[in-house]
């Protein structure tokens, strides 16, 4: 080859390697402007020149109802399928570098790396993104790699809206390491894997000869090093994951961060006061997936608790159970409704177990194991009845607590045999019979009285006009405005015009009551 030739072959290489660099520029934008913040510019410097490159995170779009499965084993030793539902999982990683020659005789350098996938898939991936190459040598590739990888791969690994966790768990691991110096070894950092080194290894234990027995332990490493080898990952495979890790957790965990980002970047009409919020700005319940703007669901929280109705913060829809979760409720009351509703709702869960209750003293509080009605606090040592709450009072029965009368005597009056001889025997036969006649006298009261305005004594009307004394305050009031009267003028309240009982002196009386009355009186005018 001349000089002139030699000249000419320099230039078009020069040529080509300022198309390949500009080709790889545009497609570094390209891939830029399209992925936003999916791909991550970067570049290597080797010995000779600046190498250019980047990182594609390629999310997978999930069939409705992709479902994760793993199989539990409780301490029994029985197995059963733990399955959830997720709509997001981590992306696939495509690390890539272009050589000088890129795109017009080399492809990029690259590698995946994924959390849910086995290097045995990644291996595949691979074998479809080099098969891609072939048939579009001479051409930028990226955007076809990284679509394909986006759409294909599912169908590729036959994965359709199952993903058994237990086939992409990574395998355990030993702490035996072997030096590898060829670049083609597809070891992961050259480990064997513990149980089959166990295995091989064991036998190496009944060698007397320290040169023996180097040469069966070498011999042992080289079987399982080339059986290792069989499996033949490609290099360009990560499973990015310790052996250990709970995979099944940490792909619920990232399902869940990405709903929240989702979330919080849409707009919702709030079910209640029927206003656009953003999502950040709002509360969705599970599983029902309602709804509602946070400045709402805190005044619907705070009502319910407030009125203790603590069991159960759930979904205001109409027959709806889904429930709010107690960080969703920390998020949205003060501080000090929160404690009140943990506290609450501890109670309450105590209380249903029925062998359990809270020490009844205020400033204790201290769960406690209820055994033949009695109750002994273990940490302020009081002493009390499992059912009236009151200190233990033994074969004597139980006193009513304030405000129970009214919902004993009727559960009483209104119950069966059973419920009937159930309140006798812990209240007494005696003690319900005299709770019975108070219970009636205050419902005929109630029916029947009104309460002073002045000191609430409870005064009944039976005959008379609507001017009223009370007979342990002696003040004059309206009976039926229920207004004070002037003392020395108590009639001026039905003569003045603008009285909301004006003429209404003897409003409600029947005329012959007092005929009645009168012909009593008088010996009778009927006789």
């Amino acid at each position: 080859m001349n000089v002139y030739d030699h000249f000419l072959r320099l230039k078009i290489e020069v040529k080509t390697m300022s198309l390949d660099a500009e080709e790889q520029d545009d497609e570094l934008l390209a891939l830029a402007s399209i992925y936003l913040d999916g791909f991550t510019l970067a570049q290597d410097q080797d010995e000779e020149q600046i190498r250019k490159g980047g990182e594609l995170a390629i999310s997978l779009d999930l069939p409705p109802d992709f479902t994760l499965v793993e199989m539990q084993i409780k301490e029994n030793g029985v197995g059963h399928e733990e399955k959830h539902c997720v709509e997001h999982l981590p992306p696939l990683y495509v690390h890539f570098t272009f050589p000088p020659t890129y795109p017009s005789t080399l492809p990029p350098s690259f590698t995946l790396s994924c959390k849910w996938l086995n290097r045995a898939q990644l291996t595949q991936l691979c074998q479809e993104l080099d098969r891609l190459w072939e048939e579009n040598k001479g051409d930028v590739i990226m955007f076809t790699w990284s679509q394909f990888l986006k759409d294909e791969t599912l169908n590729l690994l036959g994965i359709s809206d199952i993903l058994n966790v237990e086939t992409i768990k990574p395998v355990r691991q030993s702490s035996i390491c072997i030096a590898q110096n060829s670049p083609d070894t597809n070891q992961d950092n050259g480990i064997v894997p513990e149980d089959e080194a166990r295995a091989q290894l064991c036998s190496v234990d009944g060698v007397d000869s320290e040169s023996d027995r180097n040469s069966a332990v070498t011999g042992a490493i080289s079987l399982i090093v080339s059986r290792q080898n069989s499996q033949n990952y490609d290099s360009r495979t990560i499973q990015d994951i310790a052996p250990k890790t709970n995979l099944l957790k940490l792909l619920r965990d990232y399902d869940e961060e990405m709903r929240k980002k989702f979330f919080d970047t849409r707009n919702f009409e709030c079910k209640v006061c029927f206003m656009d919020k953003s999502g950040a700005n709002c509360l969705e319940f599970w599983p029902c997936r309602h709804v509602y703007c946070k400045e709402c669901m805190a005044s619907y929280f705070e009502i319910q608790i407030s009125e203790g109705n603590i069991k159960f913060l759930r979904c205001p829809e109409d027959k709806c159970e889904s429930e709010a979760n107690p960080k969703q409720v920390q998020e949205l009351v003060p501080e000090n409704l929160y404690q009140r509703w943990e506290e609450m709702l501890l109670n309450s869960t105590l209380s249903s177990l029925g062998d359990i209750q809270v020490c009844p003293r205020i400033h204790c509080q201290y769960p406690v194991t209820i055994e033949d009605r009695q109750g002994h606090c273990p940490s302020c040592k009081f002493v009390f009845c499992g059912l009236c709450r009151y200190g233990w009072h033994g074969v004597e029965p139980c006193r009513l607590r304030k405000g129970e009368l009214k919902d004993i005597m009727e559960s009483y009056l209104n119950g069966d045999h059973e419920v009937k001889r159930g309140l006798e025997e812990r209240y007494g036969r005696k003690y319900i019979s005299s709770l019975k006649d108070e219970y009636l006298s205050m419902s005929y009261l109630e029916q029947n009285s009104k309460s002073c305005p002045k000191c609430g004594a409870k005064i009944e009307k039976i005959d008379g006009c609507n001017k009223m004394t009370c007979q342990y305050c002696s003040i004059y009031f309206c009976w039926l405005c229920m207004t004070l009267l002037n003392k020395s003028r108590p009639y001026e309240h039905y003569n003045q015009p603008n009285s909301p009982c004006f003429n209404q002196l003897f409003a409600g009386v029947d005329p012959f009551d007092d005929i009645w009355d009168d012909s009593d009186e008088d010996g009778g005018l009927f006789d």
